[in-house]
């Protein structure tokens, strides 16, 4: 699904975090929070040498199950390697006793940091504290660094032609190897422009704001740096983990997503921020005598390679440009209302989209929903289909009016500016809430089948792959024009919890559809809502007032329920 997808990687493929926004008055305090977070990876990673991670197991349906822990020890020895045909998985072999380093990219200048050695152990915070003051104090000096990151924001197979050529000269095969073996990138960063697609002025924000920006514009910042003249070269894309640390204290990461799926990633995060938050007194910069000053890489550029980046510029500018992105803070009621009305919240939200885009176009999509197989040894995910005939008859009935006319949609504009509370006729309350109950028993049904390993995508794949394999003809099947409709995605949705008031978005998988991540959390719901600026037919803004009339509309649903406990 996506070592054979030849898309860049920023906006297309990598998700971006946004953490809890920290508060910097100096570059010290950026250089304290990045010591002491890439000490707590360290830490952890001393774990998973040991293969030491305690076994997760299953907290719902068919309790206990043990569950596959293989992407949790990829997670920091993995690199995607780019190929004219397909890219590959390079996965670093588990030891305990090693050097250990990680890459810290600086206004597009790179430093190889050594963060563990194999005969002293992890390097201390204060080092560490010290390194990086000695980086962000250098690096302003220094003549501007040519955007080689860039290049890794390129097509899959066009990134894999200039890495071949930059291999043909032995300093850059050495940097390259620098970076494949990295545990993670850290890229120190400037802000983004407080008006880099804020929607503050479009809406009321809720939750974190920094001086002027937003969550959409943290987030932006995060899926793709901003373009070439922000943060965009500041990164190295094939890398699993890249933490940012703006000198503004808007932190987070972007992941490369084919080593492993998002709740791994955040356990490992929110793990780590966790500690960061304990009360240790402030770490003091070692003496710099003692310590040997990081390592600068430089590179050997022809003009071909510099040609690359413009046009990586270029592209990358364009992607951004494209990319409609808004996070949007639900603040009517959460998952405490949720289970109240006795619903799944997960299974409550994906009918929720499904009414969101009813109202919006009249019709449903295909939709995805990633659904864990961890139960299975290498299990990732497979897709929990929302858009069944049960859904569709339910949302049809809501979008009707007591003469049976449909309604909704086409007003919610003119209700938006006038500041009226959306309301709706009563249609036989009753066959609504038949329908809902019928619609969450086909979705809660069609959610367990996939977990326990019954669903159907995965299957049909390795069906398909098996023939490709095997050089045999491609099954009928999998030409049909009916499979293709189906797996023209174009609402493309995951459930990503946390613990700390955090959130991760990533962009649509096909030129007209939308991605809709979202957090359930006691009283509000996160949503990070993406689609295409170049498609007519799709609006986050649009989308998130459809979602937000589609919740109200169920509260109140559900709160005509007899004897309803919410």
């Amino acid at each position: 699904m996506y070592l054979n997808n030849p898309a860049p990687l920023p906006v297309n493929s990598n998700p971006g975090m946004v953490f809890p926004p920290r508060r910097f008055s100096s570059r010290e305090d950026a250089a304290r929070f990045a010591a002491r977070f890439i000490v707590g990876v360290v830490a952890h990673k001393c774990i998973v040498d040991r293969m030491a991670l305690p076994v997760e197991r299953a907290t719902s349906r068919e309790k206990g199950q043990p569950l596959c822990m293989a992407q949790y020890y990829r997670l920091l020895s993995a690199h995607r390697q780019p190929g004219r045909s397909n890219d590959q998985l390079i996965v670093r072999e588990q030891r305990q006793h090693q050097d250990e380093h990680i890459v810290v990219m600086c206004a597009n200048q790179m430093y190889a940091l050594p963060v563990k050695s194999s005969d002293r152990g992890p390097v201390s915070e204060a080092d560490l504290y010290a390194q990086l003051l000695h980086i962000l104090g250098e690096v302003p000096s220094l003549p501007q660094a040519p955007p080689v990151g860039l290049l890794t924001s390129e097509r899959r197979d066009v990134w894999a032609r200039v890495k071949d050529s930059l291999s043909a000269d032995a300093q850059n095969r050495l940097n390259l190897d620098i970076l494949q073996g990295a545990l993670l990138v850290l890229c120190l960063d400037t802000p983004l422009p407080t008006n880099f697609n804020c929607r503050a002025l479009r809406s009321e924000t809720h939750g974190h704001v920094v001086g002027d920006r937003d969550e959409t514009n943290m987030a932006h910042q995060m899926l793709h740096g901003g373009g070439s003249t922000a943060n965009g070269a500041n990164r190295w894309y094939d890398k699993t983990v890249q933490i940012v640390v703006s000198s503004d204290g808007v932190c987070g990461l972007c992941y490369e997503h084919s080593p492993s799926e998002g709740v791994a990633v955040i356990q490992l995060v929110e793990d780590v921020l966790k500690k960061c938050e304990s009360n240790l007194p402030p770490v003091q910069p070692t003496n710099h005598s003692t310590l040997t000053s990081p390592h600068r890489m430089q590179w050997v550029l022809d003009q071909n390679a510099f040609h690359s980046m413009e046009e990586a510029a270029r592209n990358l500018d364009s992607s951004v440009e494209d990319l409609d992105f808004y996070v949007y803070r639900f603040m009517g009621y959460g998952k405490e209302f949720i289970k109240k009305c006795q619903v799944s919240p997960d299974v409550y939200i994906q009918l929720a989209l499904q009414l969101a885009y009813y109202r919006l176009n009249r019709r449903l999509v295909a939709t995805y929903e990633s659904a864990s197989t961890r139960r299975y040894l290498l299990g990732r995910v497979d897709c929990i289909r929302s858009a069944t005939c049960e859904a569709l008859e339910w949302v049809t009935t809501m979008c009707q009016d007591a003469s049976g006319a449909t309604s909704g949609a086409e007003s919610d504009d003119d209700l938006l500016q006038t500041g009226k509370k959306v309301s709706f006729s009563l249609f036989d309350q009753q066959k609504k809430l038949d329908l809902f109950d019928m619609a969450v028993k086909k979705q809660t049904d069609v959610m367990i089948q996939n977990i326990l390993g019954q669903g159907i995508d995965i299957h049909l794949l390795g069906l398909r792959e098996m023939a490709k394999e095997l050089e045999e003809p491609i099954p009928e099947l999998f030409q049909d024009e009916v499979y293709r409709i189906a797996n023209h995605f174009a609402l493309s949705t995951s459930q990503v919890p946390t613990s700390l008031d955090s959130f991760m978005g990533y962009g649509p998988v096909v030129p007209d559809g939308y991605g809709a991540s979202y957090n359930p959390k006691k009283d509000s719901i996160v949503f990070c809502l993406s689609a295409f600026n170049s498609c007519e037919s799709t609006s986050t803004w649009k989308f998130a007032q459809s979602l937000e009339t589609s919740l109200y509309m169920m509260q109140e649903l559900l709160s005509k329920r007899p004897n309803n406990p919410a």
